[in-house]
């Protein structure tokens, strides 16, 4: 399209001229709204944060959601003891025709086991048709603090908890 007529459109239509790509002969732009710009730059944002920094390693597991519970806790000792080693894991799970199993609730099952030491670098998304990822970190030195705070907290008030539910078994005797 000649300059001129991608000026008119942009003009009538509210629209910016962005640059996607000027490495090339001639160089590439796109019409977009506001709203497209926000999300392709999320999208860049987020491409960006799960791609694994220099000096940092990234292991990657890949299993099905029909994955037996004994192959899972596998999977799982595995994923924290590269957590351990402050790898970067990325997690990959497929649907299996005919599984039941949620692939979210996977990676939830996966966290839980491992919430001492690690968080989600990029959150559990859907990669497309049946396939689903996240990326796993280590915890910094402050999120291990804060989660041991919490830890304490949460025991703190189950063992209150208990300690009513004693004393009114007392009482009821």
């Amino acid at each position: 399209m000649h300059r001129a007529e991608a000026l008119r459109l942009m003009d009538e239509h509210g629209l910016k001229l962005v640059l996607l790509r000027e490495n090339v002969e001639p160089p590439v732009y796109r019409l977009m709204t506001g709203q497209q710009i926000h999300e392709e730059q999320l999208k860049r944002a987020e491409k960006k944060k799960a791609s694994p920094k220099p000096g940092v390693v990234q292991k990657e597991l890949s299993f099905s959601s029909a994955i037996a519970k004994n192959d899972l806790e596998t999977k799982i000792k595995q994923i924290a003891l590269w957590i351990e080693k402050k790898y970067h894991v990325k997690v990959t799970v497929r649907q299996a025709k005919g599984s039941s199993t949620d692939m979210f609730t996977l990676f939830d099952q996966i966290l839980e086991t491992v919430s001492e030491k690690a968080t989600y670098l990029s959150k559990p998304k859907v990669a497309r048709e049946g396939v689903s990822t996240c990326v796993l970190r280590h915890m910094s030195d402050k999120e291990l603090k804060e989660h041991q705070k919490m830890e304490m907290k949460k025991n703190n008030i189950v063992k209150k908890d208990e300690n009513k539910d004693l004393k009114s078994n007392e009482l009821h005797q």
